[in-house]
């Protein structure tokens, strides 16, 4: 097993005397730096973490307070230290045990006392990935001779699926406070620079939520677990709302983005949309970054050939292109094309999905500038579905309905202010319980319009909560309920429906689809005998 020098980055470290604007300065111009670590005499004294630094210049008077203050009022004093040579099996051990906020910090390594470098949760999940790839290996070399040496690799694959799924859900826990405060306070009426700060904050926690779910999908996919759904689907509206996603991010980027349909308008394949918007969500975010004041091409061109659709897709940009040693590696894990954007997760489940659709990606270098990535594959042809017609679609979309009054059940009192205060701006009234227990009991003694519920939760969780409260006697028994969630999975999501929700919303609660999803359970008939099995609501994205 290799030692915890694999982990760390060799950042520059700051003096003790640094002012909070350079520290400010410094992660506006670096957005992927998590943690600054601060030294004197080649002597670690502290450790700067974006999302703590930047809530506290964010906060009011934070920027006139800090900004030309000693970086030593900012820093964590206390950050986890650890010399090298220490196993990355122990280390994981020692930061497991920690608790889930010992995930968000990074630390600092060290070699006999002097500062070596710094680690964070992506060289975590890179050391991960490395030994899980080791061991993969050393299970397909025993495969000569062992014949359960599949069930084996599936089996370390899914234990790792497990595991990130596990940190992922612990994550989104305090991201969902950092998200949705950051969102509340973009709402208030702030000068500028303020809400500069906090748009920082907000891009930075979705950076990090995008890693978490990108490493999440990888290790699914590696372990053979990642959800295809083929359904029909209008190849020109697909691309239509890649174009609708896309322009405004590169109208801001100063990048002229062109997206385009080439083939029949009314040609529909059985395909997974959100899977091939995946893909093109990560090559044009990829093309984006490398091709500032400058223009990407994303195009899909589709025919007919024996009764099976033929699509073509190409991003082309005029950067700088993909550095030529990487060429024929870029779509592995933690691979980088031409800078060290990212982590270098998203082209690796871009094959991940192509490879799943029995396709082809690759990436080649344009002749000049740039580079294009494509992807080609092909599916059965299908007939345009039928859109669905939906009475209350025009109720969802409009203010909350009727002022209800919201029982909001989680055992995190940050997520019950935020849902408290995200209640108070649709106009509704709300009450608070800590668990399943009290969230019955309330329901109980009072009348509620609707409930949103967190899953996970001591002494009585929120799918055993949903289904105490189906089974009480009165109107109460079908109060709409609304699950707030870290873990809203397709089949979880199944599962929660099933239990007798209405509607799952994933955290970090974006506040518009918390409010359709509210708006929705609120406007929709009851029906005591309704199918469980049906396809379940999710307000995630």
């Amino acid at each position: 097993m290799p030692t915890i020098e694999t982990l760390t980055e060799r950042a520059a470290p700051v003096p003790p005397e640094t002012l909070g604007a350079e520290v400010l300065a410094r992660f506006r111009e670096f957005p992927d730096t998590l943690v600054i670590p601060v030294v004197r005499n080649d002597r670690p004294v502290g450790l700067i973490e974006r999302n703590t630094f930047l809530l506290k210049i964010a906060g009011p008077l934070g920027h006139a307070l800090y900004a030309n203050r000693p970086i030593t009022e900012l820093m964590d004093d206390d950050p986890s230290v650890v010399e090298a040579g220490v196993r990355i099996d122990s280390f994981c051990d020692a930061i497991l045990g920690s608790g889930p906020d010992a995930l968000t910090r990074g630390f600092i390594v060290t070699r006999q006392g002097r500062y070596w470098g710094v680690g964070t949760v992506i060289s975590l999940l890179k050391a991960i990935n490395d030994e899980q790839r080791r061991q993969n290996a050393e299970l397909t070399e025993q495969a000569r001779v062992l014949s359960d040496s599949r069930t084996q690799a599936l089996s370390a694959a899914r234990a790792k699926s497990q595991f990130l799924s596990i940190m992922s859900h612990e994550l989104r826990t305090p991201l969902n406070g950092v998200l949705a405060v950051a969102e509340l306070l973009r709402r208030q009426p702030l000068n500028a620079t303020a809400q500069s700060h906090v748009q920082t904050i907000v891009d930075s926690s979705e950076v990090l939520l995008q890693i978490l779910q990108d490493a999440l999908d990888l290790s699914r996919a590696e372990a053979g677990e990642l959800d295809i759904n083929l359904q029909p689907t209008p190849l020109r509206a697909l691309m239509d709302d890649v174009a609708a996603m896309w322009e405004p991010r590169a109208s801001q980027d100063n990048v002229h983005l062109i997206v385009s349909y080439e083939g029949d308008t009314e040609l529909v394949a059985r395909v997974d949309p959100v899977r091939i918007k995946q893909i093109f969500n990560n090559l044009i975010g990829n093309a984006l970054k490398f091709a500032r004041n400058g223009m990407v091409e994303a195009g899909l061109k589709a025919w007919i050939e024996d009764d099976r659709v033929i699509m073509q897709a190409r991003v082309r940009d005029d950067g700088p292109g993909v550095a030529p040693d990487r060429v024929d590696v870029i779509f592995e894990p933690f691979v980088h094309g031409s800078g060290p954007d990212g982590a270098g997760l998203g082209l690796a489940i871009c094959r991940q999905i192509v490879d799943r659709l029995a396709g082809r990606i690759w990436a080649e270098n344009n002749p000049g500038r740039g580079a294009t990535f494509a992807f080609d594959i092909s599916a059965e042809r299908a007939e345009r579905p039928i859109e669905a017609e939906s009475n209350v679609s025009d109720m969802v979309e409009s203010d909350m309905i009727a002022n209800p009054h919201i029982l909001i059940v989680d055992d995190n009192a940050t997520n019950r202010v935020v849902a408290q205060a995200l209640c108070e701006m649709f106009g509704c009234t709300s009450e608070t319980a800590e668990d399943g227990m009290e969230a019955l009991d309330a329901v109980k003694a009072r009348d509620f319009d609707l409930v949103l519920m967190d899953i996970k939760m001591p002494r009585m969780d929120g799918l055993q909560a949903t289904q105490a409260i189906r089974k009480l006697k009165g109107p109460m028994r079908d109060v709409p309920i609304i699950a707030l969630t870290a873990n809203a999975d397709p089949e979880d999501a199944r599962r929660y429906i099933a239990s007798g929700m209405a509607a799952v919303v994933e955290k970090p609660i974006k506040p518009e689809r918390l409010r359709h999803a509210m708006n929705a359970a609120l406007s929709a008939p009851h029906a005591e005998d309704e199918a469980a099995t049906d396809e379940p609501q999710v307000a995630a994205g």
